[in-house]
């Protein structure tokens, strides 16, 4: 029996679409080239994920690495956390579930920094039970050490758990942990099957 939701937030309640946010922020394709390289697909992002390192620090790195200037290179992490819009389907769902027997958590890779921010322009993350955020933790899916320290510290049970995430690695690290899991993407096919495992019909 299933007790405790846990939801991702890039991609599953939040947008998190790298080629859309260069695209979004430049018209320059040599630019955008160099955004989604050096920066969003760079080591360097995962060490800000995992919280090894701060924005502060990856700013000049970020910089001199793709020679775009420090001041541009701010506002491009600012253009990050404003393309960090909520899926409204999912808030949705989020809601319909407060209303409901479940526990509700999140497990996300994410900068401290950009979950400090969206905690305070998003309301509805105040009604999560708890969750853990890579970024203070210093672990980061797919480690297994993530899963098993959300699980310690709000006692849960994987096999009374629901995990719902859109990387197909981080899904296949909970399953063999025993957490029942579904693999999140946009559509109706998807929220319908999240609304069976759970009951909401």
């Amino acid at each position: 029996m299933i007790r405790n939701v846990i939801f991702d937030f890039g991609a599953v309640m939040f947008e998190w679409n790298p080629l859309q946010i260069v695209n979004s922020f430049t018209t320059s394709q040599p630019e955008r080239e160099i955004l989604l390289r050096d920066v969003l697909q760079h080591p360097d992002w995962l060490s800000l994920d995992r919280g090894t390192m701060l924005i502060a620090e990856v700013l000049p790195k970020f910089s001199a690495r793709t020679q775009i200037s420090p001041r541009r290179m701010e506002d491009f992490i600012l253009h990050i956390q404003l393309s960090l819009t909520k899926i409204q389907q999912t808030e949705t769902l989020f809601y319909k579930l407060t209303r409901q027997p479940y526990s509700l958590y999140y497990l996300t890779n994410m900068c401290s920094a950009f979950f400090d921010t969206l905690y305070e322009k998003h309301h509805f993350i105040s009604f999560f039970d708890g969750g853990l955020i890579s970024g203070k933790e210093l672990v980061m899916k797919p480690e297994q050490e993530i899963f098993m320290r959300l699980c310690e510290r709000y006692q849960l049970t994987p096999q009374e758990s629901l995990f719902i995430d859109d990387n197909s690695e981080n899904i296949q690290i909970a399953s063999t942990l025993g957490f029942n899991t579904i693999q999140f993407n946009q559509t109706p096919t998807c929220f319908q099957q999240i609304e069976k495992q759970l009951s909401l019909h």
